[in-house]
C-alpha cells in the first residue's frame, strides 16, 4: 500500500484499536481497564492534574473521567481533592497504593511492544518509531490553530530530550 493512500488511516486505527484490545486482555487479571490505565498513566506523568486536564489530554469528555477516576478512587489508587485556589476545579493525586500498579503498567506496556514489534530488529523497530514521531509532529503542526493538542507524550519526548543533553 502506498503511504499516500487514503486507507493509510485504517492502517493507524487498526494498530490504536488491536494495541488497547491486547492492553486490556494483560490488564484484565489485575482488574484494570486501558482507559483506567490511561488516567493513571497522565498521573505517573504528572501527579495532581485537573479533573478537565486529565480529560483534554486523553480527548475524551469529563464525565467519563470522572467515572473512571471515581473506579480508580474506589480501589484506592487516586483521590480527588478540590482545588485551594478555585473550588469548582477537582485535582486527582495518586495514592501510595497506585504505585505498584504503576509497576504492573510498565510491564504490561513492554510486553505489548515486544508483540508489536516482534518480527524487526531493533534497530528496524526505533527506526519505525522516530518516523510514527515524525508523522505525530506533523499532525500537530498541521492541527497549529488548536492549542490543547499537547499532553503526557509531549512531557515525555521533552523529558527525554533533556535526559540525551546530558
Amino acid at each position: 500500500m502506498d503511504y499516500k493512500d487514503h486507507r493509510a488511516g485504517f492502517i493507524f486505527s487498526d494498530i490504536a484499536r488491536f494495541r488497547s484490545r491486547l492492553f486490556d486482555r494483560l490488564l484484565a487479571p489485575h482488574g484494570l481497564t486501558t482507559s483506567q490505565a490511561w488516567v493513571l498513566a497522565q498521573l505517573f506523568i504528572e501527579d495532581n492534574l485537573p479533573q478537565n486536564e486529565i480529560a483534554r489530554r486523553m480527548g475524551v469528555g469529563t464525565v467519563t473521567v470522572g467515572g473512571l477516576v471515581e473506579r480508580l478512587e474506589a480501589r484506592g489508587l487516586v483521590k480527588r481533592v478540590i482545588d485551594t485556589e478555585d473550588r469548582r476545579i477537582k485535582r486527582v493525586l495518586l495514592e501510595d497504593a497506585a504505585f505498584p500498579v504503576g509497576r504492573v503498567l510498565r510491564t504490561v506496556g513492554i510486553e505489548v511492544n515486544k508483540l508489536a514489534f516482534s518480527n524487526m530488529e531493533d534497530h528496524i523497530a526505533q527506526e519505525m518509531m522516530e518516523r510514527l514521531l515524525d508523522v505525530r509532529a506533523n499532525l500537530i503542526q498541521a492541527l497549529e490553530d488548536e492549542t490543547d493538542l499537547k499532553n503526557a507524550t509531549d512531557i515525555l519526548l521533552s523529558k527525554e530530550a533533556k535526559d540525551d543533553t546530558r
